[in-house]
């Protein structure tokens, strides 16, 4: 018996015939998931052009985890391209002064680390305070 015989008759089984649709599904499902990516991914470009460093750096952080790159990197990418002069100053002053307190010791930046995510709740807390009023 040849392998095209043996293919043919495999494919005549119901077990042949259901891996047969199984994998057009599936295949059809990864076709369509791949273009509504694609499609959100677009969006997010759009939303990042037109927007602020808030706006950028979050379509840029989703953009790249549906693409399966690194979320943080693309953020800050994404900020550094849609913000002020003022936003990149401040990028780079996070960035210099983590480089010493990481050398000096791992415990100052650690506290350091922790005071931006206070600073960051604190403003939070404000703005939401703000809506509500």
């Amino acid at each position: 018996m040849t392998t095209t015989t043996a293919a043919t008759r495999s494919s005549q089984t119901p077990a042949g015939a259901f891996a047969h649709v199984l994998d057009a599904v599936v295949g059809n499902a990864a076709t369509a998931a791949e273009r509504k990516i694609g499609d959100w991914t677009d969006k997010l470009n759009g939303i990042a052009e037109s927007g602020g460093a808030k706006q950028a750096a979050g379509a840029a952080g989703i953009s790249a985890e549906l693409r399966g790159k690194n979320p943080a990197w693309a953020a800050i990418k994404g900020a550094w391209r849609g913000g002020s002069p003022a936003v990149r100053a401040a990028i780079v002053t996070a960035i210099v002064a983590m480089v010493p307190l990481f050398l000096i010791s791992p415990v100052l930046l650690l506290v350091y680390l922790l005071s931006w995510l206070v600073i960051a709740a604190v403003m939070r807390v404000q703005s939401s305070r703000k809506k509500e009023d």
